[in-house]
């Protein structure tokens, strides 16, 4: 399963987001801002912070979105 994080602007769901991905331990590359642009799927540029798993881009997912997304308890 390949994980991507697009932290966003808005820092306390991007913090929540990568809070869940540290606590449990899911393996993921960081996307920096820099990256965006030379990153060919990118069509999130906003504010929410986005989670790209296996190539399909979830926008701002909450904590039980992201549970079912990778699929962990």
């Amino acid at each position: 399963m390949t994980v991507r994080f697009f932290p966003g602007s808005q820092r306390h769901k991007t913090t929540l987001i990568a809070g869940f991905l540290r606590q449990f331990r899911v393996e993921h590359e960081l996307v920096r801002t820099e990256e965006y642009k030379s990153y060919n799927r990118t069509h999130h540029l906003g504010t929410d912070p986005a989670v790209e798993v296996d190539g399909q881009l979830f926008v701002d997912p909450n904590v039980d979105a992201l549970k079912k997304i990778l699929k962990v308890n």
